[in-house]
């Protein structure tokens, strides 16, 4: 639910009580509010590997199906997530050709808590097999990037810019952009809002190598994760693959540097300074 849509049922619930004559000592909503700003996170980060062979998976998705939040396995089949929820949550692992993978942990608060993952192969019986390398969704929206930036939809910052801006928060990389509003830095992070004109205020979609992340704001990413980042900050101008239904506040898309295949694809990026 919206910031937006709950304080209205939050004015809603205090108009009520005020007309029925009753005098609330402490609305739900405000408790609600404190629970949620109270709430304590925690860091995950693990491998996915095969159970027969112990060899890493690349590209396995890894979701925590309590918060939301989840990762993609890199090319050693490490993982990172960065803020989710503490306390007992359950891990979802898939992949094609693996039978999914499913546990409960125990994120302790403020603390970084590493897993070891395992998957199966499942056995799939066909007459006929055509074998078709494809690349991977990361590998194939990341290689568009080049082609998405000289569309010219859209704020483009290759590891060149994002080196020479240096910034100290991935907030402070949107600073001074036309229709992005970057609020006050509070406990360590500042809001990001998109849009234009009255719109101003619209809560991008974060996606991060690919990859939606559900919940997370920004500047919940360290800046050692910014390798490339894309700025749709309306919604006509952002690509599909990076559109969420139901949402029209645009998209911010990170590519981390240490994902499969950004350093090769980082190189042969052209040099804006020659």
């Amino acid at each position: 639910m919206s910031a937006l849509k709950s304080g209205s049922r939050c004015a809603r619930l205090a108009a009520l009580t005020l007309v029925a004559g009753g005098v609330l000592a402490g609305s739900p909503c405000a408790a609600s509010a404190q629970e949620e700003t109270e709430r304590e996170t925690a860091e995950l980060i693990g491998q996915v590997a095969s159970a027969s062979t112990g060899l890493p998976i690349e590209g396995a998705r890894v979701i925590l199906l309590g918060s939301g939040y989840g990762a993609i396995t890199d090319a050693e089949g490490n993982f990172r997530i960065p803020r989710t929820w503490a306390g007992r949550d359950s891990i979802e692992v898939r992949l094609i050709g693996y039978e999914a993978g499913y546990t409960v942990i125990d994120l302790a608060a403020g603390q970084t808590t590493r897993v070891t993952l395992t998957l199966s192969s499942s056995v799939i019986r066909i007459a006929d097999l055509t074998v078709e390398v494809r690349e991977t969704r990361r590998a194939r929206n990341l290689a568009g990037f080049v082609e998405r930036l000289e569309k010219g939809f859209g704020t483009f910052y290759t590891p060149r810019d994002i080196i020479n801006r240096n910034p100290r928060l991935p907030s402070d990389l949107l600073r001074g952009l036309p229709n992005v509003s970057v609020g006050r830095i509070e406990y360590g992070r500042a809001e990001v809002f998109l849009g234009d004109g009255a719109r101003l205020g619209c809560p991008p979609a974060l996606y991060l190598d690919g990859m939606y992340q559900a919940g997370m704001q920004f500047d919940d990413l360290p800046k050692e994760d910014l390798g490339a980042v894309e700025v749709y900050r309306r919604e006509v101008e952002t690509p599909m693959e990076f559109m969420r239904t139901g949402s029209t506040c645009g998209a911010i898309v990170v590519w981390t540097p240490d994902g499969p295949g950004f350093l090769d694809w980082a190189g042969e990026l052209p040099d804006p300074f020659d």
